[in-house]
């Protein structure tokens, strides 16, 4: 009775904000989908409301309790929380959630001046929100409320699933194959029944000897570890002290029934660098620069899975660096099936843990030979597998939230009644001391124990400072700046600005390529740092020149028409650019103007030109140097799809701009051919399509790219009789795209109202490209004969073919014809139901290259494919030999990133931060054509695993001829 009085004198109390009403709210938890956790359970809103309390629970259809169960423990079910003067929550609330003049209760993730949450803080301090984190919350035997056991729990279990799946990668089934993934088990009770199985399996039939000694190696001494121990221990399991692990694994003494446990302390991480002083932990952690590692030798040879429940600041050494790792796994002693990241703590005390994961998708393996992450599909044994799970309690989420709870209840009626308008030194009155201590904000301003963060936030700030002038901007989200970005944000002084057209997609490069909390650019609670998107107007040069005056260093991956426009606005500005881009006579005329400004126009770091350029060049260095003299130089370079991918009649997939590619379909000619000097109009390029054959599995065709005779001083290739530059495409690709140009469809500043944004009509493309041609749709096909003949004719009577080749061999019209409406019918080029598409140029080659970038897209799946061939004749006069010199770069993409986007975008990236730091010092008009520039840019495409691969054949003096 005296409580039903007391709840309704309470509802009574009119609202008052800080002044607490005893009304709780509890938040929705929307951080993820897998975030079913609660602050507090119905049990606890129970007790709450049978000690007078209102509570009000935001609807969940989520959670791990429904609705239903809270309104049966007495809460209100309502959307708004307004009338609560205490909310509490488990994670962070969206700043537009926020309701000014209240107290939260949650894990704020700000008392280290976190950077991504710093604006979350600034602004409770602006709505007067007392801040009590969950985290600060604390006695002297540690933290009063946490889920840290629960993390340990589901950390061990995904880790033992994970071991399951790293023995039979590696051919062993074994009993760890029954224990699934902690989320998929109702309670961690149902859990305990499989662990008792697993236990009672390896004790009646061991394990297989060839995997043992099976080590585990926990770090760290709280909740976290030991809850990770206690799960082990269903196992048989003997604790060894890392000094008997040599021994162990040495001398094979070892049981197969049991597994083995290591507890590594501070002193198996570290030794003193005095040799003659002895080891004293708290000495250690007073002067961490006293010591140096030893986990990496002392423990991480012999350990099977590592599980780390540790702290790590940056003061203290690593346990395990990524050079570490990768020299263990060179020698063949990195034994680590698994490692069981509890911490969560990218880039950490575990380098290689660059990752963190989510519930959904928990695992994934670290490659140290590539020192890549792989996706846990693509899996075959090449190094341990991570579990990096970054909300692991969550996988509990009605266990570990009863556990959270049941110390919050007291805490949360002592805060809900308290008044937060006093002083706050008079709040001490009402609030248990472990509360008081955690108040991080109260009265707009931090409270005195929270003044340091200020202080951090101005260090940080400092640091920022000292890191300006390292504004990185690019033009042009397209497919690939995503790897610059990545390979740029590695460095923590560079900034991006990445600006589009698309703001959409600019967001879509930084959401992929600026990480996840496993990529650099991200912090470790995986929020992008020091990028950010802008639109792009290119048109408009005054916004173009305040873009550009904010950078260092400007990425141009416009439409290379744009680039001098572009170059002309950053060298007013006074700032470098780097393009993937040949160097037009456009952009060669800015040379002197670029070089009377001090401003580097690095041209030319892509693939095609760029890495093509650049091998070649440090080949002809090697042989030069032996005394070698070039006969014959053939260098071809195609970004395709992967073969089993190249299902359609170009036998091409876009990974870069549509756009360029058709241009680039119809760039003129130059070439050397047998000491003949060839060459051919843009339009002429399709019809000289020869055969590709040193790879005999696939079916491929070339045609000659650009000006190849522009590279004759550049190599010093004056004594070849043969000079071509070639680029790559599947068998069928030149009789479609030939059939194109030949309709019209690839002439660059042709406009169509019909396929302008803002016109009024709309044509399908068969009756586009009939009117294009002022022929009827069901005459395409002899439209498209009859300007092939005339075509013929004209190539006939071309003496540059006839210096290239036999232009008689040539197939009937009638072959080009139907295989090219077959063609244009699978692009739907001929289907009238099929609309040209609008775009804002109202050309029809970008009409097209929209059209087909919708068609000819990589399926789930689907990989491209890069493939680069270099091909020298050499005379060495020295011996009297001739030998062919053949240098070939094959690359697959992944599912994170194409072949092409990283072949084009890193050399561009790796050009951008070598200017930056003044390792690339030339000014003017650049190109990779000298060691300045290019044995650094390969030195690093070497480190980031784009190689050549070389050999060498001795072939008859005679061959050369």
């Amino acid at each position: 009775m005296l409580k039903q009085q007391k709840h309704r004198l309470i509802s009574q109390v009119r609202y008052c904000g800080l002044k607490g009403n005893g009304v709780v709210g509890i938040r929705r938890e929307d951080k993820n989908e897998w975030e079913r956790r609660v602050p507090l359970t119905p049990k606890h809103v129970k007790n709450l409301v049978e000690d007078g309390l209102k509570v009000v629970v935001q609807p969940s259809s989520i959670r791990a309790f429904d609705d239903e169960e809270y309104v049966e423990a007495g809460a209100t079910i309502r959307e708004d929380l307004s009338e609560a003067s205490t909310i509490v929550a488990v994670k962070e609330v969206p700043i537009d959630c926020l309701i000014p003049n209240r107290t939260y209760m949650m894990f704020s993730h700000t008392h280290k001046a976190q950077p991504y949450n710093m604006p979350l803080l600034d602004a409770m301090l602006d709505m007067n929100i007392r801040l009590i984190d969950f985290e600060r919350i604390s006695g002297s035997d540690g933290r009063i409320v946490k889920f840290g056991p629960y993390a340990g729990f589901a950390g061990m279990i995904d880790s033992l699933h994970a071991l399951g799946l790293a023995l039979l990668a590696r051919h062993f089934a074994t009993p760890f194959l029954h224990i699934s993934h902690a989320k998929e088990y109702r309670s961690l009770e149902t859990a305990r029944q499989d662990l008792i199985e697993l236990g009672r399996l390896i004790r009646k039939r061991g394990l297989p000897r060839e995997i043992g000694p099976l080590t585990f190696v926990f770090t760290g001494s709280g909740s976290v570890s030991q809850a990770a121990q206690q799960i082990l221990h269903h196992l048989p399991c003997q604790y060894v002290d890392a000094n008997e692990l040599k021994r162990l694994h040495e001398k094979e003494l070892f049981d197969n029934k049991t597994v083995y446990v290591t507890i590594a302390t501070a002193r198996d991480m570290v030794e003193p660098l005095d040799p003659n002083t002895q080891f004293d932990k708290n000495d250690y952690y007073a002067n961490p620069d006293k010591y140096v590692p030893i986990f990496h030798e002392k423990v991480a040879p012999y350990a099977k899975v590592i599980i780390n429940g540790m702290y790590w600041e940056e003061k203290y050494p690593r346990l395990m660096t990524i050079e570490q790792t990768r020299h263990l796994a060179k020698e063949g002693r990195l034994p680590t099936l698994v490692l069981g990241e509890i911490t969560c703590d990218p880039f950490g005390s575990i380098e290689y843990f660059t990752k963190s994961t989510s519930i959904a998708h928990p695992l994934y393996c670290y490659d140290p030979h590539s020192d890549e992450a792989i996706d846990i599909e693509h899996f075959k044994g090449q190094g341990p597998i991570v579990v990096g799970v970054d909300h692991l309690p969550a996988e509990f989420p009605m266990e570990s939230s009863e556990f959270f709870g049941d110390p919050l209840v007291p805490l949360v009626k002592a805060v809900a009644t308290s008044d937060g308008t006093k002083p706050l030194d008079d709040q001490k009155e009402n609030l248990p001391g472990v509360v008081y201590n955690g108040i991080i904000a109260s009265h707009g301003a931090l409270t005195p124990n929270y003044e340091y963060i200020n202080d951090l936030r101005a260090q940080r700030d400092t640091t920022k400072k000292e890191r300006e002038g390292r504004n990185i901007l690019f033009l042009g989200a397209g497919m690939v700046s995503g790897p610059a970005v990545e390979y740029l944000l590695r460095d923590p002084r560079n900034s991006i600005t990445l600006a589009d057209t698309n703001i959409a997609a600019a967001d879509a490069i930084l959401e992929q390529f600026g990480g996840d909390a496993s990529h650099p650019g991200r912090d470790a609670g995986g929020r992008i740092q020091a990028a950010r998107t802008t639109k792009l107007d290119v048109s408009n040069k005054t916004h173009l020149a305040k873009l550009v005056k904010e950078a260092d260093v400007v990425i141009s991956l416009v439409p290379w028409t744009m680039h001098p426009e572009v170059m002309n606005i950053c060298i007013d500005q006074g700032v470098p650019v780097v393009t993937a881009s040949y160097v037009s006579p456009a952009i060669q005329e800015l040379h002197q103007k670029a070089k009377d400004a001090g401003v580097t126009i690095l041209n030319e770091m892509g693939l095609d030109p760029g890495i093509d350029i650049m091998s070649s060049l440090q080949m002809l260095d090697k042989i030069k140097k032996n005394g070698g003299i070039v006969k014959s130089y053939e260098s071809y370079c195609g970004a395709l799809p992967e073969p089993e991918s190249a299902n359609n009649c170009l036998g091409y997939k876009f990974s870069w701009s549509p756009k360029g590619v058709l241009l680039a379909a119809q760039r003129p000619c130059t070439f050397k051919w047998n000491d003949k000097i060839v060459d051919f109009e843009g339009r002429d390029l399709y019809d000289i399509a020869q055969p590709f054959t040193p790879f005999k599995g696939l079916s491929m065709e070339w045609v000659p790219n650009g000006n190849a005779l522009g590279y004759e001083d550049v190599y010093k290739l004056h004594d070849a009789h043969t000079i071509v530059r070639a680029t790559l495409r599947f068998k069928g690709f030149s009789t479609v795209i030939r059939s194109m140009r030949e309709l019209g469809l690839l002439n660059a500043g042709d406009v169509a109202d019909a396929v302008k944004s803002d016109g009024d009509e709309y044509l399908s493309w068969p009756s586009l490209i009939a009117k294009l041609n002022n022929t009827e749709v069901q005459d395409l096909a002899q439209t498209l004969a009859d300007k092939l003949k005339i075509r013929r004719e004209e190539m006939k009577a071309n003496d540059n073919v006839n210096n290239f080749f036999d232009y008689s061999t040539q197939r009937p019209i009638e072959d080009d014809v139907s295989e090219s409406m077959a063609g244009l019918k699978e692009l739907r080029l001929l289907d009238e139901s099929h609309l040209a598409a609008k775009v804002p140029s109202g050309e029809v080659i970008d009409s097209l290259g929209a059209t087909l970038n919708d068609s000819l897209q990589y399926e789930a799946n689907e990989q491209d494919f890069v493939l680069m061939y270099h091909r020298l004749i050499v005379d060495y006069p020295h011996n009297q030999s001739t030998v062919v010199h053949e240098a070939s770069l094959a690359q697959r993409g992944t599912s994170h990133m194409s072949s092409t986007a990283k072949t084009v975008g890193l050399p561009v990236g790796i050009g951008a931060q070598l200017v930056l730091d003044g390792v690339i010092k030339s000014t003017g008009v650049v190109r990779p054509i000298t060691e300045d520039v290019y044995n650094p840019v390969m030195r690093e495409l070497y480190k980031q695993h784009v190689r050549m691969v070389e050999k060498e054949k001795v072939v008859s003096k005679a061959s050369s001829a």
